[in-house]
């Protein structure tokens, strides 16, 4: 069978489930599109250039079919947050055409506009207003084509669900497809900029909001179907015709060196290649998946290696990770001394000297690992000074760059083709996985698929790294906070430099390690005397990069918790105490609409804390603005001294977000944050000794259980009007959660943890203290 992209069909055309498919050939061949109908300048046989198409002209954007259906192009791709449903209405709503009969192409370099990596929250709040200019501008120049077909003006047109009509003649119809005919959407509609910053069709009239009839309805995600009936397909399903697979041997320890690599034995593994080697890069090739596995292990490539020379490949022993419990100190020592302002305002340090009321705490957050259940995998086809990679990836055009540094190919001969990944937010091992693939099919001259073992992902996929906090804080008696002081200890969030570049010698090809300026914390306090600064870039030796919303998950954490100690200090409500020292109207309004919702009771903080030893009752509440979005949680939980487990039973979620696009999908997308930061703050902690990750499996790194999520999350959305611009939604809701469960621990048993995670060893060691 022959690999042909363009020639790929709907999986569910095959009237075969993707389950009985695997079982019967072992994956899913390339062969057909996932995309529905194809564009009409795919056909064209000239076209060999996989370069990504100019931003300024319509087909990079649109492409309108002959059975009146159409594509949307964009260089974002779908994590699980629902962006392809929201950009498609976005395209829809402008275009005038039916949802249902809209497809969307998202990543494939070749087919898309590098609009920037699908991170930060910013997917429909900059790549939404492009192609809402893009598809306004594609509905413009439909109406001028059919103003030329029926010899009328414009201004006497109409167009609805995908035809356009005559007025006053309701018999002059054409649909898009028939007026298109088949071709390439030539039309210049101009762009400039680059990626983030692009501007799209300047010259376009999208719609007034208050015409909207497809943006802000919860219309049903396009890909929830195939992934519930099993007919979809993941990048870990591709298969193409004359793959090889291949496996990685990783150092065991972080930074050991390769001595030599013992082959004995490995011919004799049926369907066994070759051993891959460049300097400290080492993998093996083989005919089939097990056999790669075999010969892996022979290598020394499994969950429990015994030390660096247990294996037949051999490793200097490297030790040069510090002790688990001292690795705060190495990100306050390893801080390259830049002092970052967040805030100042008047003297805090003058203030504290006049006050006797002075708390001070120290907020501790560790490593912690995306933790992908689908482990990274990519496939890679390297031939000659000509690439084809297949993968997942969030950021699928900076990928290309990134392979075209690592091979030395000319990025016009790279392409990338999108698969969504199971298992596929923040910076994971996906990226990795790709390197891993392309440096042995460019070694053995034949496309190689790389699957990562479970110990591959949770020992070397990028972690979110650990971060210390100092504050200090004082409050008059009135209940004022006078002076605040709030410094953190931040290393470098984005070391993404990629493995394989780093083994073979040149770890200077590909990524970059910084914080990206200030990390992203906002403060927005009004005490008269603060002082709010940054620390960072320090190394602490595992391999970082960003974990959901970097940073601002710990910095909420501390601020907020201690927001809370003050709050218990002064006698005052939690809730009254936030309102009365702030003057953000939408923070403001998040937090009285979380408050109204839950049924908020005016009482100080940890006033009905109970230590009788019986389980008690506790409610906590916090407050984030992410990237101008505004997100207030309030949880009731249950702690049980006896066990120090804490069970959340409701949460409550205010968000502001502005406009939404598609509320269920919102909806889906805090849902799934809550849960996922009640993991991290409740059992997500890498562990580590002084060579390696010792954290390899989901023992080591347990992550929260179905019995476990709250029977009860509900959500107010604030703001959700067409004046008001659509902000991120796909990270905010994360932040406030490990502040608003420290704070109704406080509030149910009078402790204050001050160290994520929050596991019950750890809870009842500070009952028992």
């Amino acid at each position: 069978m022959t690999t042909s992209f363009n020639d790929m069909r709907s999986a569910t055309d095959l009237a075969l489930s993707r389950r009985r498919f695997l079982q019967a050939s072992g994956g899913l061949v390339v062969a057909f599109r996932l995309f529905g109908p194809q564009p009409a300048w795919a056909k064209d046989a000239a076209r060999t250039s996989v370069a990504s198409p100019p931003a300024g002209k319509l087909y990079a954007w649109l492409a309108v079919h002959p059975d009146n259906t159409a594509t949307l192009f964009t260089g974002k791709v779908e994590t699980g947050t629902g962006v392809q449903t929201a950009l498609a209405q976005i395209a829809a709503e402008e275009l005038d055409f039916p949802f249902d009969r809209l497809d969307v192409v998202m990543g494939t370099t070749s087919e898309t506009v590098d609009q920037g990596p699908s991170y930060g929250s910013m997917t429909v709040r900059y790549a939404g207003p492009q192609i809402r200019n893009a598809a306004a501008a594609g509905r413009a120049a439909l109406l001028n084509l059919a103003s030329e077909h029926f010899k009328v003006s414009p201004n006497q047109l109409t167009a609805k669900e995908g035809t356009i009509v005559v007025l006053g003649s309701p018999g002059r119809t054409i649909t898009y497809g028939k007026l298109v005919d088949g071709k390439r959407l030539e039309m210049e509609i101009g762009a400039s900029g680059e990626r983030f910053a692009m501007k799209v069709a300047p010259n376009a009239h999208p719609k007034d909001p208050s015409t909207y009839t497809i943006i802000g309805k919860p219309l049903p995600r396009k890909d929830i179907p195939g992934k519930i009936l099993a007919t979809f397909s993941y990048v870990q399903d591709v298969r193409v015709d004359g793959m090889l697979h291949g496996r990685v041997v990783r150092p065991y320890g972080v930074g050991a060196t390769l001595q030599s690599v013992d082959e004995t034995g490995l011919k004799s593994i049926p369907g066994f290649v070759q051993v891959v080697r460049r300097d400290n890069f080492l993998g093996v090739v083989a005919e089939t998946e097990w056999a790669a596995i075999q010969a892996a292990a022979k290598l020394g490539s499994t969950l429990h290696p015994s030390g660096p020379d247990a294996g037949q490949a051999k490793w200097s022993n490297w030790n040069g990770l510090p002790k688990m419990d001292q690795i705060w100190d190495t990100v306050r020592e390893t801080a390259e001394g830049r002092n970052i302002s967040v805030a100042s305002k008047g003297s805090a340090a003058l203030a504290f000297g006049y006050t006797k009321r002075t708390l001070k705490a120290t907020y501790k957050t560790p490593f912690q690992m995306h933790g992908s259940i689908g482990p990274s995998c990519a496939i890679a086809d390297v031939k000659g000074d000509h690439a084809t990679l297949w993968s997942g990836t969030q950021m699928p055009h900076e990928a290309r760059r990134d392979m075209a540094k690592l091979l030395d190919i000319p990025l016009d001969n790279i392409e990338l083709r999108w698969f969504e990944a199971s298992g596929a937010y923040g910076r994971n091992g996906l990226e990795h996985a790709i390197a891993d693939a392309a440096i042995m099919s460019q070694a053995v001259k034949r496309p190689v698929r790389v699957q990562w073992m479970r110990w591959d992902e949770h020992g070397w996929e990028p972690k979110g790294p650990p971060i210390v906090q100092d504050l200090r804080g004082a409050v008059d008696a009135d209940g004022r906070v006078i002076a605040w002081q709030h410094h953190m200890w931040i290393p470098t969030i984005s070391d993404t430099h990629l493995i394989a570049a780093a083994l073979t010698g040149n770890p200077n090809a590909t990524g970059e390690t910084g914080t990206g300026g200030v990390p992203v914390i906002t403060y927005a306090y009004t005490f008269e005397n603060a002082d709010v600064a940054v620390h960072d870039e320090g190394r602490v030796a595992l391999l970082t990069a960003w974990l959901r919303s970097p940073a601002q998950f710990e910095t909420t954490f501390a601020m907020e918790s201690f927001i809370d100690e003050l709050a218990a200090a002064a006698g005052k409500d939690p809730l009254a105490f936030r309102l009365a020292h702030l003057e953000d109207a939408r923070a403001i309004a998040v937090l009285k609409a979380a408050a109204e919702a839950y049924g908020w009771e005016e009482r100080p903080a940890g006033a009905k804390a109970d230590r009788s030893g019986k389980p008690a009752h506790g409610r906590g509440i916090a407050w984030v603005n992410r990237d101008d979005s505004r997100v207030a949680t309030i949880a009731d939980i249950t702690v049980d001294p006896g066990s120090g487990r804490i069970k959340v039973s409701r949460v409550v979620v205010a968000h502001d977000c502005g406009l939404v696009v598609n509320p269920d999908g919102l909806k889906n997308q805090i849902e799934g944050n809550i849960i996922q930061s009640l993991s991290r703050t409740l059992l997500e902690e890498v562990t580590f000794d002084s060579a390696r990750v010792t954290s390899l499996d989901w023992q080591g790194y347990p992550i929260l259980r179905f019995e476990d999520i709250p029977d009860s999350i509900e959500i107010v959305l604030v703001n959700n009007r067409p004046e008001y611009p659509s902000y991120g939604a796909g990270e905010p809701s994360t932040n406030p959660t490990a502040a608003v469960i420290s704070n109704a621990i406080f509030d149910a048993v009078g402790v204050r943890l001050r160290q994520t995670p929050f596991r019950p060893e750890r809870v009842k060691a500070a009952m028992s203290s």
